[in-house]
């Protein structure tokens, strides 16, 4: 009766928070409950009751697999578009894949750009050993471990400096020679990604895909005889990105942690999951018992992760301070969520629940050259944008963006680019033929139906669905840096 007992108020306790506590009422409940967990413990004599023992493991199992949900984000991540090069797209090392018309919502994807051709691939060092990746002069991109740490940057922010070259990249403890003429790319990952983007050059779209498809990619022990590389276009085709948020989400990851090398700075972790029978070199066997443990634990891992990644709590979160809803979607100054004392886990998780590649040039802040990024997911009033409700934005002349910028609309859910019905009219960019008002003002307008006259400007969104904006901007000047130049909020209309 105890155990029934214990159950029911830790199933209280989860309802309760994940309701959210709304109100003082539901918070004093919630503690009580908390309360309750914690005073029904007996130590007797030093020692645990025993009537309580199996209770206890089964919550020590069920946080432990809670923090591994957050700590595996990234990871997971990664893991599931790996299946999805294999299992939609049936890539190779020499069969990859290019988005030539861009990415479109028939792909589910994080937070892809409707304006940019990819060339976007996994790289198994496990199976080939050590791999050459050949990037050609004039492209932009990098290539992550399998957790999206950033190994290298390719491009103007790469070794080559923008002038491509063959890139070495080594799977973790490489015994063998390492030959000259190659930039030394060490993994501490078997599984990894590599990205890059055609960059198009006095419109001349063409250039820019016959330009990547030039990448070539073979193991070092082929390097005299290369194999044929062959590109195929997926734009348009479907394809799911998106990791399960449930049970599934513990069998991908360990899946594929399986086979992973072994990494210092994990094994605190894998030393809490490994009575949970997830770990390198482990076969995932779960008896009905941890089963259970772990779709509890899913459910509110996944809803810790949405709350870190759309209401952060990190003071420094807002661009602009605390009269914005704008937000940076680099809550660390760094692509490695790494600061000097300690590894930011919930920065990691801002973004690897929405993001998949990072990449040092990402964040740099240089005026007029790479890229930066903003999010925002609630209104002008603090409330979750809406897929029902209208909206509209006015963006002032001046948009500080050199080359380009853009702004996309995401569904919540997926956190890939919204169905709408309307194509790839998921975005409105620097290119797009928008109505602009006397002063170069633009007013841009979301919602299910168009304002009368304002088609040109308009993005549709879905009743039922919330969606978050990005704002990218290519080249970024000066007042994007010094925020002379402000994002306005969405405001409801």
């Amino acid at each position: 009766m105890k155990s029934i007992r214990y159950a029911m108020v830790c199933c209280a306790v989860l309802s309760l928070l994940m309701a959210g506590c709304a109100d003082k009422k539901t918070s004093q409940r919630a503690l009580s409950a908390q309360e309750y967990l914690a005073n029904s413990i007996k130590i007797e004599a030093g020692q645990p009751s025993k009537d309580q023992i199996q209770d206890l493991y089964d919550e020590m199992d069920f946080q432990r697999a809670v923090q591994a949900y957050i700590w595996a984000v990234p990871f997971v991540n990664f893991s599931q578009v790996m299946e999805s090069f294999k299992n939609d797209f049936a890539a190779t090392l020499t069969s990859q894949m290019i988005w030539e018309q861009s990415v479109t919502p028939e792909l589910s994807v994080y937070t892809a750009n409707n304006t940019t051709i990819y060339s976007f691939g996994q790289i198994d060092l496990l199976k080939h050993g050590a791999v050459v990746l050949e990037a050609p002069a004039g492209t932009l991109g990098g290539i992550d471990s399998h957790w999206q740490y950033p190994l290298m940057d390719i491009g103007p922010f790469g070794p080559d400096k923008g002038k491509g070259g063959k890139f070495l990249i080594l799977p973790p403890n490489y015994k063998g020679k390492k030959p000259e003429g190659y930039y030394i790319v060490q993994s501490d990952t078997y599984q990894i990604i590599y990205l890059l983007r055609g960059i198009v050059r006095n419109g001349d779209k063409q250039a820019a895909i016959d330009n990547v498809r030039k990448a070539r990619l073979y193991p070092l022990s082929q390097a005299a005889n290369p194999p044929a590389m062959t590109f195929t276009n997926i734009s348009g085709k479907p394809g799911n990105m998106i990791f399960p948020s449930g049970y599934e989400y513990f069998e991908l990851l360990a899946k594929y942690l399986k086979d992973e090398a072994v990494r210092t700075e994990d094994k605190a972790m894998l030393g809490l999951l490994a009575p949970l029978g997830i770990g390198i070199g482990k076969e995932f066997k779960p008896d009905e018992r941890i089963k259970k443990i772990l779709t509890r634990a899913a459910k509110v891992g996944n809803a810790m992760a949405r709350v870190i990644a759309y209401n952060s709590r990190n003071p420094d979160a807002l661009f602009y301070g605390e009269d914005s809803q704008w937000e940076k979607i680099f809550l660390c100054e760094s692509p490695t969520f790494e600061t000097d004392t300690y590894l930011d886990v919930d920065a990691r998780v801002t973004y690897s629940h929405q993001a998949s590649f990072t990449a040092k040039g990402m964040v740099l802040k240089l005026v007029g050259k790479g890229s930066q990024y903003l999010s925002t997911y609630k209104d002008a009033q603090g409330e979750w944008l809406d897929g029902g409700r209208n909206y509209s934005m006015h963006l002032d002349a001046g948009i500080p963006a050199k080359n380009f910028w853009s702004f996309m609309v995401y569904d919540t859910e997926t956190r890939s680019m919204i169905r709408n019905g309307k194509s790839n009219d998921v975005g409105k960019d620097s290119a797009s033929d928008l109505v602009k008002n006397a002063d170069g003002s633009i007013d841009l307008y979301f919602g299910p139906a168009a304002p009368n006259g304002k088609e040109k400007n308009w993005l549709k969104t879905n009743p039922g669905e919330g969606f978050f904006m990005y704002f990218r901007a290519y080249g970024p000047t000066k007042e994007f840096f010094d925020k002379s130049w402000k994002l306005n909020d969405v405001e409801k209309i």
